[in-house]
């Protein structure tokens, strides 16, 4: 196991804070006229993203989740694998997927593309944190972004590495040394 620290801090408590209610307050406008759109947490990692997002709403939401993967460990495998399906039927209702940070973008360009296949009516994407270094990188545009980090590798609010520092209420630089 490689030593880990935390070097440097990216989004505070207060920074994420923030961040949730500005998305919330995007995400209530959108939907305003959409009765119970459903809100799909991208597993693990999206969970605190989710929660926070769904006591920020103004109307009411329904919930799933779905586990995919396409990481070993810190390296994308460039291929989606899913854990864990949904459970809601998806045709003709909104969906929001959220996730807790977008870097590749492939996990969300497979979703977004598999929901419109089961028969969502409109998908919208919002991630807490992008770490594209240009907006057509991945080939998804989130329709809403938290935060714009760095392309460096980010612990904390979901972001974990190896299961280590997920539920930090923080999102933070890892430095491993071998």
């Amino acid at each position: 196991m490689p030593e880990m620290r935390l070097a440097r801090t990216i989004l505070s408590v207060d920074d994420i804070e923030k961040m949730v209610n500005r998305v919330a307050g995007e995400l209530n406008e959108v939907l305003v006229d959409v009765e119970r759109p459903v809100f799909i947490g991208v597993m693990k990692g999206a969970y605190m993203w989710m929660a926070d997002l769904m006591r920020a709403m103004q109307c009411e939401v329904e919930l799933d989740y779905i586990d995919v993967s396409s990481y070993v460990g810190d390296k994308s495998t460039g291929h989606i694998t899913i854990q864990r399906d949904l459970k809601v039927d998806l045709k003709d209702h909104t969906v929001v997927i959220l996730d807790e940070v977008v870097d590749s973008g492939l996990t969300l360009r497979y979703l977004k593309a598999d929901f419109e296949a089961r028969g969502a009516k409109k998908v919208y994407v919002a991630v807490a944190t992008d770490k594209r270094q240009s907006e057509s990188a991945g080939g998804i545009t989130p329709d809403f972004i938290g935060a714009h980090v760095p392309d460096e590798f980010l612990v904390g609010y979901g972001m974990d590495y190896n299961e280590y520092y997920r539920g930090l209420p923080y999102v933070a630089v890892l430095e491993l040394n071998n």
